[in-house]
Formats: structure tokens, sequence, C-alpha cells
């Protein structure tokens, strides 16, 4: 009877014990909830800021500029609680930047899943006694939030947002970067064919300009989209369209979010013997893309690099700038006009549809004050289009336009291969393939 009378007492002892327990869990659950991902990080580094002056995205790249800390040599850190993802960025003494040229630095198509706090690290290894050193990365720009849309691969797209947000006294930066498919009204690549309507662009007796590159975009159009990717024409008839504003030729670069524009165009010269393939870039361009679309073309289209040495960088790669004369001409327009003259150098990009699309980082200005032209209602964002003007030969010469009517498969096959290289898209290998 005494033992029974025991047990039960160790019984009663054990609910209420664990009883106590169990509301003493729920108590403290209620009381502190999960520790903040990213705490520790901020505890860390909370008097450890660098300012950034500059963030923008141009194409499928982003970059940022900064004030550094010292001399030492640092890194872009995207970090979470299972990886890194490290950047190495340029140190001039008093400023780190990611890139020199707008279309290299951080590749955006490339990024993995996750969601990271931004830092800027020493670009050293971390023992255990000698801890690296991270600061927190400040947006002190006017540019609060972007996303981003990955091109389509697979018809698999990421969306990538980049966040200001706080933690408790904390400001920080993260990067969020998840699956998501693109939104009705947003595309990988704008094809803009030249010129259109009463705008025929260049003649050569029977030959327009505008009747080919519209032809010319439609096929590659249709290619591209074989190849899964979603494209716009900045036209689809015979119509001239604003090259400014709302549903322009430039609007829309910065409507779709699109990250190439390429626009298609055919020369012309006094000189029947001048011919062959140019692309143009920006000035903050490093061209490595201009040169390849050149390159391909020269490869599959049966042509070759232009002969004309004017704003030639490499063969077939061009870039052309506002020269002394220029920049007199529109500053005695605007006397004329009665309107201030913009206030640029010899380092702006010349074609419209080029500096225009890219915003900031093309150093895109039309601001309206020329009434000739529209205002660029985007032209301060800090996310623009990589944009390019492909002169695919001279309808001027005989053997140019001969080429452009016969091997038409040629150039868009050249251009398809450039875009797929851009995108970072790897095709799957055939299964069945053998190894060689």
């Amino acid at each position: 009877m005494k033992l029974k009378i025991k047990s039960f007492f160790i019984i009663i002892l054990l609910i209420i014990g664990g009883y106590f327990a169990y509301t003493k869990l729920i108590k403290k659950e209620i009381e502190e909830p999960p520790k903040f991902v990213y705490h520790d990080i901020l505890t860390e580094i909370k008097d450890k800021t660098v300012p950034i002056n500059y963030y923008a995205i141009y194409g499928k790249y982003l970059n940022f500029k900064g004030k550094v800390p010292n001399e030492d040599n640092y890194n872009i850190v995207f970090k979470n609680q299972k990886e890194e993802l490290v950047f190495p960025t340029i140190n001039d003494g008093t400023e780190f930047s990611t890139s020199k040229n707008i279309n290299d630095g951080i590749n955006l198509e490339k990024l993995k899943v996750g969601n990271y706090i931004m830092l800027l690290c020493e670009d050293k290894k971390e023992t255990e006694n000698d801890k690296r050193l991270c600061y927190n990365l400040v947006n002190n720009t006017e540019y609060k939030d972007n996303k981003y849309y990955t091109m389509t691969k697979d018809n698999k797209n990421n969306l990538i947002t980049l966040n200001n947000k706080t933690y408790e006294t904390y400001k920080y930066w993260d990067i969020d970067i998840k699956e998501e498919t693109l939104p009705d009204d947003v595309y990988d690549i704008v094809i803009d064919p030249g010129h259109g309507g009463v705008d025929s662009g260049a003649v050569n007796g029977r030959y327009r300009e505008s009747t080919y590159t519209l032809d010319y975009a439609k096929t590659l159009k249709e290619v591209l989209e074989e190849e899964g990717f979603k494209v716009k024409l900045t036209r689809d008839t015979d119509k001239q369209i604003d090259n400014y504003g709302a549903g322009s030729r430039t609007g829309i670069a910065y409507e779709t979010k699109a990250k190439l524009f390429l626009s298609i165009h055919l020369n012309s010269a006094t000189w029947k013997g001048q011919n062959g393939v140019e692309i143009y870039y920006a000035y903050e361009d490093n061209n490595t893309f201009a040169k390849l679309i050149a390159d391909n073309i020269v490869k599959y289209a049966n042509t070759t690099y232009s002969n004309n040495p004017q704003n030639k960088v490499l063969p077939g790669a061009y870039m052309r700038v506002y020269s002394k004369e220029n920049i007199q001409a529109l500053k005695n327009e605007a006397k004329r006009e009665g309107y201030e003259p913009y206030n640029f150098t010899n380092h702006e990009t010349y074609y419209y549809f080029i500096r225009e699309t890219g915003g900031i980082m093309t150093h895109a200005f039309s601001d309206g004050r020329n009434k000739k032209y529209k205002e660029n209602i985007y032209r301060n964002y800090n996310q623009g289009t990589e944009a390019y003007l492909l002169e695919l030969g001279y309808i001027s010469s005989n053997n140019d336009i001969k080429n452009i009517i016969n091997n038409k498969d040629g150039y868009i096959k050249a251009i398809k291969e450039s875009v797929l290289t851009y995108s970072e898209y790897v095709k799957p290998q055939d299964s069945d393939a053998k190894e060689e």
C-alpha cells in the first residue's frame, strides 16, 4: 500500500513538473521570438558602415560605387547563414567600384536563389586569430529598390529584388533571389527595326532600309522565341514611332525591363566601295558584346568587317561620341532657338537609341528643352537596357545589299548565337551523345 502511494506521488510530481516546464517553454517562446537571421552580422558591424553613392543595373550587370575605409582591397559579399557570394572591387584609394565599365561587374544572371545581406569585406581569408573586417553597405542614393528579372532559360526566370530594410536601429541592404514567372509586361529582349513609315531610312533605287529592318526584326523575333526568349518589337508594321516618351522607341526599353536592345539598321555611303558590318556600342561599354556580334556576323553571314575607318575601335566594333564640331553646332542651334544648351563633353554617346535607353549609366540627357525632340521621361533611371546599333551592311554597296537579301539566315543565326551567349544559357547536352 505504501509503495502505491509513493508511486502515485511520483507521478503527480512528474505531471506538475512537466506542466511547469511546458508552460515555461511556451512563455519563453512568446517572450523571445526566433532571433532575426542577420542579427549577429548586424550587431557585429553596427558601427562599421560604408556609404554607397552610386548603384545601377545596366543590362544584366549590377554595379556599386562608394567610399572606402582605407587603401586595402575589398570585396562585395552577399552573405547568409549558409554561403557567401564574393565579387571583387577596384579601389583607387578613395572610392571603390565593382567595374570600370557598365556592361561588366556583378552578373545578375549567375546569382543563386536565396536571400543575402550585402556587405563590403576585406579581401582576405578569415582565420581563428585574425577575423576578416566587414562593413554594412548603406544606400545613400535616391534609388531605394530595384527589381530585375533574369532572362528566360528553359521557361524559368528568377526575380532579383534589392531591398532597403531596417532591423531595430540598423539600416541594411539585402538582395532576394527567387524563382518567378515573368509578368506579362516584362520581356527579355527588345528588337528595334530602324526607321519606319515616312522615315524610310537609307535608299538605293528600289531598296528601302526600313523594309529590310522590319523584315529582319520579325524573323529574328521568331527565331529567338523558338529558343524560349520573350521578345518585344518597337514596331511590327511600316509605321513611324516616337523616339521618346511612353510607348516610344526608347520608352519600350525601360517599360519592358528588357536586358538587351538591338536596333537593326543598314548603312549608306557615297562611295560604292564602302561595305561591311559595323556594331556600335555606348561610350561606357567595354565593347565585348559588340565585338562578339560583329565576329558572328562575319562568321555566319558571308560578309566582312566594315572598311570604314571612322569611329572604329576594333574590326566590326564601333563607338561614336559627339565631336567638338557636333557640340558647337548644338550650342549654335540652342542660341538660335532660345534654349539653354546641353552641358556635355565629347564623352557622350552619339546615337540616341544607345544613349537614351541606358539611363544614368549612359548619361541620357534629353529633357525636352530642344522642342524638336520630346522629353526622355526615363533619363534619370538607374536601371537601363544594354543597347547596340547593328549596321548589318551598306545598302549603297551592291555586294552588301545582295548578301542581305540572299543570306538572311546567316545574319539571323549570327545574332541568335550572340544573344544565347549573352543570356548565359547553356544548352543541355544530348544524353545519348558519346563522350569524346
